[in-house]
């Protein structure tokens, strides 16, 4: 009888100390598995100021700076050369940087492809913004950009204003902005599969990379 109590006690025991092991694991903020798979995609926060620019211009100029940058608009279009709706985009960004040439506003469309095989791209594709690489992905991550294309519109002092596909950029949006309004514009979607599209966009690089020996 002592023996099968003793073995009871030590099984109700061994629950307690589970139990508070799961609540250590909370209270450190360990989430679990079913927390984890509750979190949700998103894109740059509205309302973030000035978020690391990890791209170098395919010019070969100096990086812009949000120091540089300051008192402009700044329109950050995230492509890349095999995205059908982001080449279609192309004339409507260049009309657009054609209208606010004289403005205090700057385009960048950023890619994270070799500067080799854009370059090749742009002979048919001319753009007009300041066409960025970004081969590291960091402001990709930054920005959690991977449903390209993508626009990322922000304010004179480098707070983003709005985020949404090129279609949707219009003159009147940019005029918002540099009148220092929030756009009334239809904001992006993020992308469902963050870590799917890095890696694919990773995986195209690589090839690319391996074309032109870089």
């Amino acid at each position: 009888m002592r023996r099968h109590s003793l073995i009871a006690l030590l099984v109700v025991s061994g629950i307690v100390t589970l139990n508070n092991l799961s609540n250590v694991h909370a209270i450190n903020g360990i989430p679990n598995r079913q927390e984890q798979q509750t979190i949700k995609p998103s894109l740059l926060k509205l309302g973030t100021e000035r978020p690391a620019l990890s791209f170098q211009l395919l010019s070969g100029e100096k990086a812009p700076t949000w120091q540089a940058l300051e008192g402009r608009v700044v329109i950050v279009d995230f492509w890349a050369t095999w995205c059908p709706p982001c080449i279609e985009s192309i004339p409507r960004l260049n009309d657009l940087h054609a209208r606010f040439e004289h403005e205090k506003v700057s385009f960048f469309s950023v890619t994270y492809e070799p500067p080799p095989y854009v370059r090749e791209f742009l002979k048919e594709h001319p753009i007009a913004s300041g066409v960025a690489i970004d081969d590291s992905l960091d402001t990709f991550k930054t920005f959690q950009a991977w449903g390209i294309p993508v626009i990322f519109i922000f304010d004179s002092k480098g707070k983003l204003v709005a985020t949404t596909h090129p279609n949707n950029l219009t003159p009147e949006v940019i005029s918002a902005a540099l009148r220092g309004e929030v756009p009334q514009v239809k904001q992006a979607v993020p992308w469902s599969d963050p870590t799917g599209a890095e890696n694919y966009f990773r995986k195209l690089q690589l090839e690319l990379k391996e074309k032109y020996k870089q």
